[in-house]
């Protein structure tokens, strides 16, 4: 399965969800920093995986603006703010499923990435080994552990 046909199964249809799934994915993405390259294609996933509903151009804007509260508040307030936006197991586990495929955009999830996701796994009261869980079902849906 394609990392955009595996985004489209988890987009949350509340928005004020995907808001804050579309920042968790961004904070796990950008861990190990995100260039114009990498900004360009995870806009480009997102809008194939949503299904054009939100433009390219939106998504730019919203990295832009999200950029600017990590820089203001710093990383781990907005990762904690963020993390409370998920209120149930199921929530929460669909959240770390679209945050790992969303990172694995440029084809892996690299150390810094997996460290945001375990950090807001902590926020859950969940330990790293339910978080790896999680992040495994993802990499399943992708056909292999990439």
């Amino acid at each position: 399965m394609s990392v955009e046909a595996a985004l489209a199964a988890l987009v949350p249809s509340d928005p004020d969800r995907f808001l804050a799934s579309l920042e968790l994915a961004y904070l796990a993405a950008s861990a190990d920093g995100l260039d114009d390259t990498e900004r360009v294609a995870l806009a480009g996933v997102l809008e194939r995986a949503t299904g054009s509903t939100i433009d390219h151009e939106t998504f730019e804007a919203h990295f832009h603006d999200l950029e600017c509260a990590v820089n203001m508040l710093g990383r781990r307030e907005r990762l904690a703010r963020t993390a409370a936006d998920f209120a149930t197991d199921d929530t929460r586990a669909d959240a770390i499923r679209f945050a790992t495929l969303v990172a694995m955009a440029d084809g892996q999830l690299h150390d810094a990435e997996r460290g945001v996701l375990v950090e807001c796994g902590e926020h859950f009261a969940w330990n790293a080994e339910r978080v790896d869980g999680v992040i495994a079902e993802a990499k399943a849906r992708l056909g292999g552990g990439r």
